[in-house]
């Protein structure tokens, strides 16, 4: 089979398999063992396909295009009989791609003494890592770039444990009391996201860690290593269900080229935690930014491939300029909203950048 005919073959059993599979995912909820089901009614469409005359002859007319030749209408019907049955197992393949994108994934972590806990859904391919930190009852420190899903990790961590989630970003002007709580003037004690999870249970995300204030963060130290807390009505002990992840950008070491605003932590404060890397997840982000443009997948692709390709460069090129997993969904989220291809890239992906950097990643000025 020509590979011309071949994509067309692909292309044409994936269109299929998309029908097959939102038609089962509108009559009943999809799970993972209708897998095989999917693949066979996918065949079986696509046989049905082969077999009526009137689609047959659209068939053979659009192979017969694919080749891109002379060749006779019979001669593309002959090739088609040939290949019947590789056209039902491209079906099945593309069946179980369809299948693997439309049933979300099941993560799984095991927890000691306890049932395993689990989060269904799209993640990020470390979460299985956070999951067993947090199983160990240790302090979790997420480390990576922005827009890689670090704070999106605490809120389906806090899913599978199925604990309240709190959280609390931070920066260096965050007061003691946004942590510790206060008296207001009438006397009456104001407590905290932090002092709820720590109390009486649940997942708190310190979000931006690198950010906070070295002092504000040393005052933690006692709360994190002895789990018992000075708070400003008086001496709290966590609670056995209380858990705790933060994140940041840098590991502590202060401002880099493209953190410029980070603070240098103590180390007696990251000494409490297990850092866990948080990389790009290029699976995880191609998968939300097609969802965001469902109706524009082929410009999706464009853009996703060229936000990777400048990523790779700068990257290569040690350029301060960053493009994040959010560029890629943002872009998705304008081209879906009606903007072209260049306007989403203009406008999320290279906007405010220098002629200086746009000619170091190839770029027209």
């Amino acid at each position: 089979m020509r590979e011309s005919t071949r994509l067309e073959v692909r292309r044409i059993a994936r269109e299929v398999a998309r029908d097959v599979v939102r038609q089962a995912s509108s009559s009943a909820a999809l799970s993972r063992s209708a897998r095989a089901t999917v693949e066979s009614l996918a065949a079986r469409a696509m046989a049905e396909r082969l077999t009526t005359r009137h689609v047959d002859d659209e068939l053979v007319r659009e192979i017969a295009r694919a080749c891109a030749t002379q060749v006779a209408a019979s001669s593309a019907r002959d090739a088609l009989t040939e290949t019947r049955s590789t056209f039902l197992q491209q079906a099945r393949d593309e069946a179980a791609k369809v299948f693997a994108e439309a049933v979300p994934p099941v993560i799984q972590g095991n927890v000691p003494g306890a049932e395993p806990v689990r989060v269904s859904g799209h993640t990020h391919e470390v979460l299985p890592d956070v999951l067993l930190v947090l199983a160990a009852r240790c302090h979790a420190l997420l480390v990576g770039p922005a827009g890689t899903g670090k704070s999106m990790m605490a809120r389906q961590a806090a899913e599978a444990f199925g604990q309240e989630f709190q959280a609390l970003s931070l920066g260096p002007t965050t007061p003691m009391s946004k942590i510790f709580g206060y008296f207001d003037a009438h006397g009456h004690y104001h407590d905290t996201p932090f002092r709820r999870a720590f109390e009486h249970g649940g997942l708190m995300l310190l979000d931006e860690l690198d950010s906070g204030h070295p002092g504000l963060l040393a005052e933690l130290n006692q709360a994190l290593a002895l789990r018992v807390c000075a708070f400003a009505d008086g001496m709290v002990t966590a609670h056995p269900d209380f858990r705790l992840v933060a994140t940041a950008n840098t590991y502590g070491t202060g401002g880099d080229r493209q953190y410029v605003g980070r603070q240098a932590l103590d180390a007696a404060t990251l000494d409490r935690f297990v850092i866990v890397d948080v990389p790009v997840d290029e699976r995880l982000e191609r998968h939300v930014a097609l969802a965001h443009a469902p109706s524009r997948q082929q410009d999706a692709r464009f853009v996703l491939d060229e936000v990777r390709r400048l990523r790779a460069t700068a990257a290569e090129k040690r350029l301060p300029v960053m493009f994040s997993p959010r560029a890629s969904i943002d872009a998705a989220k304008l081209l879906e909203a009606g903007a072209t291809v260049d306007q989403a890239i203009r406008w999320r992906v290279i906007r405010g950048m220098s002629d200086a950097h746009r000619s170091a990643l190839g770029l027209d000025a």
